[in-house]
């Protein structure tokens, strides 16, 4: 990327109060949208599209410092709209990356935003056989049973580190990332055997809070074969189907602000038998209510949706699919995992394909979101700014290596004009599409408190104009 030409700076400008004017003019006049109050320009921010905010990124350091900062950050989180991450099974060695797709669509058309996260730019290591993602951050582990978790911010390429606490053990089927809204806390869940023979073979269950550096045993867990759903998690709690389902035990959660493990009623049309083949079912979150789904027969299925969490009299039937064409002598599952704007519903179709189905025409209809040559693992994830450095303090925290450069970058002198944010010292620097300078998420102020009142000669020229609406950002 070409660097911009260093502004020229007057030695024999005046300065007013440790301020200065600086000779360079990027516009005829300038921009007052820093003048506006801090919360509404995180309000006007937070409504962008992500790879937007990548671009305001790189504008100037005052941009970087709103982006950068965590009240930002949870703001943009509460909006950030639901995307699907994937992952080939096995990882496609001609393509070491996990594939992101933010799907938009409305009456007229319908656009498709992707990304790409690789260990150069996002993610510590491809080498996974599982992922899990919860409030903004991804959770990764391998298949070795000694294998460390990572947990990281693929949008920042931030990620830390967490080993498991013994060496040896034969891990269990289950783990999981989550949060506590009431702690502010990111937990990691995992389950193992342990070690000394028993008669009875039990599993017991331990978690990991993000910032403490330790494990802890919460006591037993569910003996169940568990693989999560798209999405998993509502209302600070993980819910998946055991493979083994025991009598009426049919729905297992997990809570992870009580930690503890819970069951919950499917609607009252479940009958027992039913309960004991869950091959033929499904559950996850759809439009932030808990759903399930059983396949009775290959052409039609019923969505359920408890629209009160823990009631059971809440379960309702609110979508029906039919019109499916199964192929000859195969059963088909669907899982859905986004409601459109429009209407349509996106459904993982047999862990291979992505579909969508029209509920007025009452059809299903093939997507090109993802090319795989292999089935896939799907995930639900929302893209945002959340840094490790305000939600993991104590933990080692570690950059990809494609963010490094920031670190000279931070240690030049990088000054922005006050009034319109030009970068008036060492402006020949552009920051990459991914990844946080250091320090910038630590001491966010830091960015714009140097001379914080030296401004270029445009704006020292137009410092009396009145002020102009916030839409003058288009002129930066």
């Amino acid at each position: 990327m070409r660097g911009r030409k260093k502004a020229a700076i007057n030695p024999s400008s005046s300065s007013k109060g440790g301020g200065g004017v600086v000779g360079h003019e990027p516009t005829a006049n300038p921009c007052n949208f820093f003048q506006l109050p801090r919360r509404t320009i995180f309000d006007i921010f937070s409504r962008l599209p992500i790879n937007t905010l990548f671009h305001c990124r790189c504008v100037c350091k005052r941009f970087l410092c709103f982006i950068s900062d965590p009240e930002f950050a949870r703001l943009h989180l509460s909006r950030s709209p639901l995307c699907i991450l994937i992952k080939t099974m096995p990882l496609q060695n001609a393509s070491k990356r996990l594939q992101l797709a933010q799907v938009e669509a409305d009456v007229a058309n319908c656009q498709v935003m992707k990304m790409n996260f690789t260990p150069k730019s996002n993610v510590p290591t491809c080498d996974i056989s599982h992922m899990n993602a919860c409030n903004g951050l991804l959770c990764l582990v391998g298949a070795e049973k000694d294998s460390s978790f990572y947990v990281c911010n693929p949008i920042l390429g931030e990620f830390i580190t967490i080993q498991p606490p013994y060496k040896g053990r034969h891990r269990g089927t289950f783990w999981g990332l989550g949060y506590s809204a009431v702690t502010n806390q990111y937990k990691v869940l995992q389950s193992y055997y342990p070690a000394i023979e028993s008669a009875e073979r039990h599993v017991v269950a331990e978690i990991y809070t993000i910032g403490t550096g330790s494990w802890r045993s919460i006591g037993n867990a569910p003996t169940d074969t568990v693989a999560l759903p798209f999405n998993a998690f509502l209302n600070g709690t993980l819910h998946w189907f055991p493979c083994t389902p025991n009598g009426s035990e049919f729905i297992h959660s997990f809570d992870f602000e009580t930690e503890q493990f819970g069951t919950l009623p499917p609607p009252d049309h479940f009958r027992e038998e039913d309960k004991k083949f869950t091959n033929y079912a499904r559950i996850g979150v759809l439009g932030g209510c808990l759903f399930i789904i059983y396949f009775t027969n290959s052409i039609r299925f019923d969505i359920w949706v408890m629209k009160e969490y823990g009631v059971k009299e809440s379960w309702t039937k609110q979508f029906v699919i039919e019109n499916l064409y199964p192929k000859q002598g195969s059963w088909d599952f669907y899982e859905p995992m986004v409601v459109l704007n429009n209407g349509e519903i996106l459904m993982l179709y047999n862990n291979d394909a992505v579909v969508c189905y029209n509920q007025k025409r009452r059809n299903l209809r093939g997507t090109k979101f993802f090319r795989t040559r292999s089935q896939f693992d799907a995930i639900a994830y929302i893209p945002c700014f959340v840094s490790l450095y305000n939600v993991a303090k104590g933990e080692q925290i570690s950059r990809i290596q494609g963010t490094r450069e920031y670190e000279k970058l931070c240690t030049e002198e990088f000054q922005d004009c006050a009034g319109c944010g030009a970068p008036l010292i060492n402006p020949g620097y552009s920051f990459p599409a991914f990844g946080a300078p250091c320090g910038a998420v630590n001491y966010p102020e830091d960015l714009c408190a140097r001379n914080s009142e030296i401004i270029c000669t445009a704006c020292d020229k137009h410092q009396a104009a009145p002020l102009k609406s916030f839409l003058t950002l288009g002129s930066l």
